[in-house]
């Protein structure tokens, strides 16, 4: 079975989006991300594939969508797990959003990589609620951003 991570940033109400876009630009969370999916299959929804506007360089990029039609030059379109899994190996693979996504894959996680932002934000969108008990904290950094905000880099492995 394919090893699935989810890898996001959120503030303090678990706020992740707004209008398809990130509701900040923090340049550590970007580099942290980076650094972590580098190499490795990226896996996120349609309009997760529509805000970034192009394939992230240097990992396999996978679109999962129930829209039949769509076709991205680049970029690997599934329509459901069972045919997503036929294009992964037993290496991680990170969920990249968006919060549907995030939903239907939190049960299947291993690996949760997120970037908690000690602001509040306005948007539109959330991560959803995980059971903290289903998780170990594995690895935790805070800083201040070059652009001042609170943040801290927190990876958790799943217990049960």
């Amino acid at each position: 079975m394919p090893n699935y991570s989810i890898i996001a940033a959120l503030d303090r109400n678990r706020l992740i989006g707004t209008d398809n876009k990130l509701p900040w630009r923090i340049p550590e969370d970007l580099a942290y991300f980076r650094a972590k999916t580098i190499n490795h299959t990226v896996i996120m929804g349609r309009k997760t594939w529509i805000s970034l506007g192009k394939a992230l360089d240097l990992r396999t990029n996978i679109v999962l969508t129930r829209d039949h039609s769509l076709v991205y030059p680049g970029i690997i379109v599934v329509h459901d797990i069972t045919e997503l899994e036929n294009y992964l190996e037993e290496e991680e693979n990170f969920i990249i959003g968006g919060a549907s996504i995030f939903n239907q894959f939190l049960p299947l996680a291993n690996r949760l990589y997120l970037t908690r932002i000690e602001a509040e934000f306005t948007g539109d969108t959330y991560f959803p609620d995980c059971e903290e008990e289903d998780w170990e904290l594995n690895f935790f950094e805070q800083k201040t951003s070059s652009n001042g905000y609170i943040i801290s880099f927190n990876e958790y492995k799943r217990i049960t």
